[in-house]
């Protein structure tokens, strides 16, 4: 039995939507009466492959420009450029005002005083200078008591005076006769008071000048040691050879330590000496060398020195002006401070006064 084959057969064995089913042999038998009701929609079949893109089509016109945007963030600083060249120097100006002085600063702190150098020889006597004038003269003493009268001699015997004649012309002056024995001195009266001192003469014109007198000879001794020695505290050091010498104010026994003075006076004593400590002990070692006399320190005649090893070696002196009172009286250099050595050890003894 043919019936017709509505939608539902549409793409069945070729029959299409607008075909009656009936009219084709071939369609299956329609299976609901005509017209049939559309049936349920099948599953979606699968994606065809996507067909070739179209021709694109032509640009259309511009839009109107739209509102401007809020400002983006700064973006980084780029790169430092390279330095432009210099340009010239502008013109130097004004010297500006001076500024206050500052305030001085302390003063530093005195170095220590250094050893004293050697007495330079002594000079030659200057001239004697013109003497000053007069003062004026003093009151005259009391005149002393005069001694007594010496023994009148004895008076010869008067013989008798003749008759007294008659007063004849007064004749010639005769010749003087012998003057008598002058008689006993009377006694001397008493001095009267002294007058007042009568105004003080003109000062006459200087005399000339007199010649300079020669120099009183010069009165000193030298003393040395050149060999090493060794010494300990308390050490007086020993002169083993005279050197120079004048006058007997100042004397010296050879590998002796004592320099002898005899006169009392002022006297110039220097001494100099290179001095080392001894090996062994300790470090640092300070060494003194100085003068006595008759075993007492001379203030102000010493020389010291600090040794940090046995190593070291220093040269060491002293020059002082001494007094001396009593003599005969010993100059002596004494080193205190350690066990030393020494050697060119010399001392000059000279009598300035």
């Amino acid at each position: 039995m043919f019936g017709f084959w509505n939608g539902n057969c549409r793409g069945r064995n070729g029959c299409g939507p607008q075909e009656n089913c009936c009219d084709r042999p071939d369609c299956p038998p329609d299976p609901c009466p005509s017209p049939c009701p559309p049936g349920p929609t099948g599953p979606a079949g699968p994606m065809g492959p996507p067909g070739r893109p179209g021709p694109a089509g032509a640009t259309g016109n511009t839009g109107p420009m739209g509102a401007t945007g809020p400002a983006g963030s700064t973006g980084p600083t780029g790169a430092t450029g390279p330095a432009g060249s210099t340009g010239p120097t502008g013109a130097t100006g004004p010297a500006g005002n001076t500024g206050p002085t500052g305030a001085t600063g302390p003063a530093g702190n005195t170095g220590p005083t250094g050893p004293a150098g050697p007495a330079g020889a002594t000079g030659p006597v200057g001239p004697t200078g013109s003497a000053g004038p007069s003062g004026p003269q003093g009151i005259t003493g009391a005149t002393g008591a005069t001694g007594p009268a010496g023994a009148t001699g004895a008076t010869g015997t008067a013989g008798e005076p003749g008759a007294t004649g008659a007063t004849g012309n007064t004749g010639a002056t005769g010749p003087t006769g012998v003057t008598g024995a002058t008689g006993a001195t009377g006694a001397t009266g008493p001095t009267g008071s002294t007058g007042p001192t009568g105004a003080t003469g003109p000062t006459g014109s200087t005399g000339p000048t007199g010649a300079t007198g020669s120099a009183a000879p010069a009165e000193f001794l030298t003393a040395y040691s050149t060999p090493p020695h060794p010494g300990s505290d308390g050490t007086a050091l020993i002169f083993d050879r005279n050197g120079a010498a004048s006058g007997d104010a100042v004397s010296h026994d050879i590998d002796s330590s004592d320099v002898i003075v005899h006169e009392t006076g002022s006297y110039q004593v220097s001494f100099h000496c290179t001095i080392s400590p001894a090996a062994g002990g300790t470090f640092p070692r300070a060494i003194l060398l100085s003068l006595r006399l008759q075993g007492t320190d001379v203030p102000g005649a010493a020389a010291q020195h600090i040794f940090q090893s046995a190593a070291q070696t220093e040269t060491v002196s002293f020059t002082q002006i001494v007094a001396v009172d009593t003599v005969p009286a010993a100059f002596t250099a004494v080193g205190t401070g350690g066990a030393f050595l020494y050697s060119l050890a010399g001392i000059s003894v000279l009598k300035v006064g």
